[in-house]
Formats: C-alpha cells, sequence, structure tokens
C-alpha cells in the first residue's frame, strides 16, 4: 500500500492570506511610532516595517492603515502639548 503526500501544499499558501486585527495592527503600529524618527520616516516605510512584522502583504489594508497611523500620531501630539503645559505650570513664575 502506498502512503500519498498529503497536505505538503498547506506551506505554500500565500502569506496574504494571514488575519491581522485592527487591535493587533494599532498595538504594532504604536511600538514602531515609539521607536521611529519623525523627521525622516515616511507612511511608506511604515507599512513595510508593518508587512515585515507580519509577514504579510498589507496594501489591502492600506487606507485603514493611515488612519490608524495619523490617530496614533495626534494622540502623541496631544500627549506632548499635555506634558508642555504641565511642565509650564510647574516651572511658572
Amino acid at each position: 500500500m502506498a502512503i500519498g503526500k498529503k497536505g505538503t501544499n498547506e506551506k505554500e499558501k500565500p502569506k496574504s492570506e494571514k488575519k491581522i486585527t485592527d487591535d493587533e495592527l494599532r498595538n504594532a503600529i504604536c511600538e514602531i511610532l515609539k521607536e521611529v524618527d519623525f523627521n525622516i520616516t515616511t507612511f511608506t516605510d511604515i507599512l513595510k516595517q508593518l508587512a515585515k512584522r507580519f509577514s504579510t502583504d498589507l496594501t489591502s489594508r492600506k487606507a485603514s492603515i493611515k488612519l490608524m497611523i495619523q490617530e496614533e500620531l495626534t494622540k502623541l501630539a496631544d500627549e506632548a502639548d499635555e506634558e508642555d503645559k504641565e511642565e509650564a505650570v510647574e516651572g511658572g513664575p
């Protein structure tokens, strides 16, 4: 009786089929934004880092990723503004 090689094609599934939740993406975006230099990093750079991190093509989710990045950048800017205000009050006249 010959034994066939069933299941050998399982490893050949395209990486683009991997399902990533919005929460996973947002968490990864937050981590990346903490590490990058905003003076030289572009949206494309962040998208490439996300694709590498998740080993998948995220082109189809580009719009939602861009929105997440903008939201996280706004949060970071708001936090920085609050810190500046607190420092101004503490170091007052």
